[in-house]
């Protein structure tokens, strides 16, 4: 299972870079986001290695949706995260894999192919970029803190400008990066202390959120609940300024 969720990254990272700047049609999901010829098939190639060697397992996926094929394994898919980047040459995107078992994520990929880094955890073993193991950041002092996010205005923006004007003051910086899958790889890294995001989908966050842990951070809802992919709204950190960032959000 390693080799397959790897080696998928890899391969649909290498597509996402050969179409680059060469999208061939752009179209319309909910009147709030957009989808590209490239997010298709980015996500054809992902889901075929995975029928291939396991039929029988459930797969969602951000454009097919859910597959379901009544089995303690699900796939998590993101087969182009940050497509509005994608979109503009905007070099902050990428793909995101997981695999459950029995609803506990057990294993995630995320591939940033533009700047050539593959992010891989397994639960219990740690989380690697490009082979090495890595780690967060070890801030903690949430007045230094510096925080990412894609709190996009098209869903619930009044929340989400109740949120930013709650960190306002609080901690050292924000950014808004537009890519939930680049947002969990510089925390799990850490070159960011903080990732907060107001609404989300499981394939966004999956793979992600297990890097983060593995990585020895810690991914909570709002309310401080350890995460799952049921949930929309999570707070992901070094750990070291977790509750205090929670406080700080009620």
């Amino acid at each position: 299972m390693k080799s397959l969720i790897i080696k998928a990254a890899k391969e649909s990272g290498k597509l996402l870079m050969r179409r680059y700047g060469k999208i061939k049609y752009v179209r319309e999901k909910d009147n709030k986001s957009y989808f590209t010829n490239v997010d298709l098939e980015s996500e054809k190639l992902i889901i075929s290695a995975i029928r291939k060697n396991f039929p029988g397992h459930n797969i969602i996926s951000e454009e097919s949706g859910n597959l379901n094929k009544k089995s303690e394994y699900t796939w998590y898919i993101d087969p182009l995260d940050g497509t509005h980047n994608y979109i503009n040459n905007f070099p902050l995107f990428g793909v995101s894999i997981a695999l459950a078992h029995k609803g506990s994520v057990k294993m995630g990929a995320i591939n940033l192919p533009y700047f050539n880094e593959i992010y891989f955890a397994e639960k219990g073993r740690g989380a690697f970029l490009n082979g090495k193991m890595m780690g967060v950041s070890s801030q903690k002092n949430i007045k230094r803190a510096f925080v990412v996010t894609d709190l996009a205005l098209r869903y619930y923006p009044e929340d989400k400008i109740r949120i930013i004007k709650k960190l306002k003051g609080k901690v050292y910086d924000l950014r808004v990066l537009g890519c939930a899958v680049y947002d969990y790889a510089m925390i799990a890294r850490g070159s960011a202390d903080a990732y907060i995001t107001r609404y989300t989908n499981a394939w966004d966050m999956a793979a992600g959120a297990l890097i983060v842990e593995e990585a020895g951070g810690k991914v909570t809802d709002f309310d401080g609940r350890r995460w799952s992919t049921n949930m929309s709204r999570f707070v992901s950190s070094n750990g070291k300024i977790h509750g205090q960032l929670l406080k700080v959000l009620k």
